[in-house]
């Protein structure tokens, strides 16, 4: 790894660690008021495989104590120090299923078996919640009160029913083990369906079709059955290929959307884009970090800049190793 590569690893993982507030959780940047969940889930991955174990515990265990009465979790807001629930959230399946995905990183790590014993039946309860947003088709819902089926969480929903099922086996609950992982297989089935070879994309959400002249959501979405490992090699080549010809330069971050989305470098990474990969980490430093856009760099960019450092090494070396399944 490059010198000044090391560096931004270390500078980023500071970043995070400044992010996090003494009840254990985190706030989305350093000067942010909000409180999200999801984008926590999202990026102090990174901070697992940076051996900041003790402090991603801090938001496991903050995530398990802010369940709402329905058994999901909202986003929460500052007030002169205090954690103010707002009542309301983006979205409830891929919260639950993001938190599944990072707790079975943060078990791998640290084998901290004793936590899941300690906290199986709320993690049943979890479970449970994102039971009741799954349909007939394999496919959830964002919301209990938004019932619509979009492609980028069911992604993560898959993703994380598989992570769940592995956790629930570690502790001997077989039964868990197995609903888990049945819906995961429901939801890839689900995804699959997603899919059209007439318009040669997956449905953003319910029947609806990417444009491919829009960023978000219509160009970023077609990347997460690539990032999440639920298309196979054929189709993920002709999706990245018409990512790439809509939007050529999203390496440098002319999208037309000031957030960075950092998603789109482990989607090159998994396509073997070198180049475009080390386009987009000199750019996120000198745009983002370094740069007139900081105010738009949030704690999951700074976490998947940091998978991507430690993954690839763009100059040379060959590494393949995936931040996702």
């Amino acid at each position: 790894m490059e010198k000044w590569m090391q560096e931004m690893t270390l500078n980023q993982t500071r970043f995070l660690l400044s992010c996090q507030l003494p009840s254990g959780t985190f706030r989305l940047g350093p000067q942010r008021d909000q409180i999200n969940p999801y984008f926590t889930n999202l990026g102090i991955i990174s901070l697992v495989r940076m051996k900041e174990v003790e402090a991603v515990r801090g938001h496991l265990d903050w995530y398990l104590q802010n369940l709402n009465a329905d058994g999901y979790i909202n986003d929460f807001r500052l007030e002169q120090g205090k954690e103010i629930d707002t009542g309301t959230n983006d979205s409830e399946d891929s919260y639950h299923t993001t938190y599944f995905s990072l707790l079975a990183e943060w078990i791998r790590a640290t084998g901290h078996i004793e936590w899941l014993h300690a906290n199986h039946a709320t993690l049943l309860s979890l479970l449970r919640a994102v039971a009741r947003l799954q349909q007939k088709d394999g496919l959830t819902w964002a919301k209990h009160s938004y019932r619509v089926k979009y492609l980028m969480d069911n992604c993560e929903v898959a993703k994380g029913l598989a992570d769940a099922s592995y956790l629930f086996s570690l502790i001997g609950d077989v039964e868990a083990a197995e609903e888990a992982a049945s819906r995961a297989k429901a939801c890839e089935l689900g995804i699959s369906g997603m899919y059209s070879r007439i318009r040669k994309s997956y449905a953003m959400y319910d029947r609806t079709y990417p444009g491919w002249r829009k960023w978000y959501p219509d160009v970023t979405s077609q990347a997460f059955p690539i990032v999440y490992s639920m298309t196979d090699v054929n189709t993920a080549s002709l999706l990245y290929q018409r990512i790439t010809d809509t939007f050529p330069h999203f390496d440098t971050f002319q999208t037309g959307d000031l957030y960075p989305w950092m998603t789109m470098g482990v989607c090159a990474q998994l396509m073997g884009d070198k180049t475009r990969v080390k386009t987009m980490l000199v750019t996120a430093t000198d745009l983002y970090i370094h740069g007139p856009r900081y105010p738009y760099w949030l704690i999951q960019d700074a976490g998947r800049y940091i998978e991507l450092l430690l993954d690839v090494d763009p100059w040379g070396s060959d590494k393949s190793c995936s931040t996702q399944r």
